[in-house]
């Protein structure tokens, strides 16, 4: 039988968080739980008629289902560290999502002959210090040359660098996760953050990815100081604010945030890390901010233009201007309407 059928019936039904009873309620009671069952371990394959009433029900188009794999990841690899109040159902529902969504990437990259690799590797380096996850901050920027200056977009410095990066349309109980397809390191962060949350969630997965850490070190917090170290390096932030602050004003930091793309939290958080201010002054910036609504929202606003993904999306309207790929094609790969393909290409 159809082992490539059976696997990405498994996976088209865990992306949408049905268990194979509820499926079956969806199809109205033609296909029994028993029936999906056997379809899911090769046993059996449906006929053409339920084929159209299985893609339907999972919202797949029909060529998903007899699509090869091409891309082997270790879903086990996936980490939900913060937010377990996701579920279980959900949380496999997002492994295989990001599996499809990269496999995709990977196949118009391979049709393109558009393949960059990600080259960096840090395994030599043990993180057992907050100075440790600095310094690899330091060395990432110097080999990525981007000094000190300010980063225009994670997204794109780190796509052009042969990171993939994954958004995916979830609440705001998913910030992120990272993984690796072979050598190809996989960030997923959750479309819906403002873009300071976003930039700092790609550079601490990236931590995640990059630092190894000694076994008695607290990994999640090296990896948030290696992202805020990313973001805005000490020494310049020093520079712009001074070593000693008895306060500072949100003034200031919103005009950081505007360059650097860094939240007022994550600001402070450096702050008080630099002894810039003291741990008493930071802890009576939390009182006000839960104190004042009107400060908390000040303190929240997102300043930073928005980022979002674009590059597969640019890859595939190339390849389509180039005539490599169909219509149909494009519309398999971006998940879209074949007419809303063929009305945004616009060719020049």
């Amino acid at each position: 039988m159809d082992n490539t059928f059976a696997q990405r019936l498994i996976n088209a039904r865990k992306i949408r968080c049905y268990s194979q009873r509820e499926l079956s309620k969806l199809l109205d009671g033609q296909v029994s739980p028993t029936a999906i069952q056997k379809y899911e371990k090769g046993l059996m394959m449906p006929s053409s008629s339920i084929l159209i009433l299985l893609s339907k029900a999972l919202d797949m188009k029909l060529d998903y289902f007899f699509r090869p794999f091409t891309v082997d990841i270790d879903t086990s690899k996936f980490e939900f560290r913060k937010k377990s109040s996701i579920g279980a159902k959900k949380i496999e529902s997002i492994k295989y999502m990001v599996c499809a969504e990269i496999e995709k990437y990977l196949e118009i990259e391979s049709i393109l002959g558009k393949n960059n690799s990600f080259s960096l590797d840090y395994s030599n380096l043990l993180v057992e210090s907050e100075d440790d996850a600095k310094l690899l901050a330091c060395k990432l920027r110097k080999d990525l040359n981007i000094g000190s200056d300010a980063i225009v977009s994670a997204v794109e410095l780190l796509e052009n660098y042969g990171v993939k990066i994954i958004e995916i349309d979830y609440d705001n109980k998913f910030s992120g996760t990272c993984n690796t397809a072979g050598s190809i390191p996989i960030i997923v962060i959750n479309k819906n953050m403002t873009s300071e949350r976003k930039r700092m969630t790609i550079f601490h997965e990236l931590g995640h990815l990059l630092m190894h850490c000694s076994s008695e070190i607290d990994e999640e917090k090296m990896c948030t100081i290696f992202a805020n170290e990313v973001l805005i390096p000490s020494d310049k932030f020093i520079s712009i604010l001074g070593a000693l602050r008895h306060g500072i004003s949100l003034v200031e930091l919103q005009a950081i945030q505007r360059e650097y793309g860094i939240s007022v939290d994550a600001l402070m958080a450096k702050a008080v890390q630099l002894n810039i201010i003291t741990n008493s002054r930071y802890t009576s910036y939390y009182k006000k901010k839960n104190a004042i609504p009107s400060f908390k929202e000040a303190v929240e606003k997102s300043l930073y233009p928005m980022e979002h993904t674009n590059r597969f999306k640019r890859l595939v309207y190339c390849a389509l201007a180039s005539e490599v790929i169909s219509f149909s094609k494009a519309a398999g790969l971006l998940d879209l309407p074949l007419s809303e393909v063929r009305d945004t290409l616009n060719l020049m």
